[in-house]
């Protein structure tokens, strides 16, 4: 019986010994980074919208998530891997009318965003391993109504 307990003993420590090693355990294989910044819409924080972040490599998906009162934040456990990013915003301005019932309306929500900014960006951010990636935009749109 002692016998026993001491093989199961040392098949423990060598199962614990591995795992500590370095790159053993919840390590993110993608090394992805936080990302934060404020967006601002002629002058003033943007309301709400969304931002998006496109890989220049293929191999990687686009993170996005929503802008609230001018501020975005993307936490480590779903950030970006280290790399080059066009960055999209997104904001519609007000919704047609509630009297319309849904499927009876051509009216679409204006985009408050400049195409430069949104489906036609070039804009470029690089996402750098163990830096604070924070990115703040200032964009002006003389005819988004604000």
């Amino acid at each position: 019986m002692s016998r026993c307990r001491s093989r199961i003993s040392l098949v423990f420590s060598i199962i614990l010994g591995f795992c500590s090693l370095p790159g053993c355990g919840e390590a993110d294989p993608l090394n992805r980074q936080a990302i934060s910044g404020e967006i601002k819409l002629n002058g003033g924080p943007l309301a709400q919208g969304t931002i998006e972040f496109s890989p220049s490599d293929a191999q990687l998906s686009p993170v996005g998530t929503t802008i609230e009162a001018g501020r975005y934040s993307i936490p480590a456990d779903r950030g970006l891997s280290p790399g080059d990013y066009i960055v999209r915003i997104g904001a519609a301005g007000d919704a047609p009318s509630a009297d319309e019932l849904p499927g009876d309306s051509n009216v679409v929500a204006k985009q408050l965003i400049p195409e430069d900014y949104n489906v036609k960006s070039q804009h470029k951010v690089t996402i750098v391993a163990g830096q604070e990636n924070r990115f703040d935009l200032n964009i002006d749109a003389p005819d988004s109504g604000k």
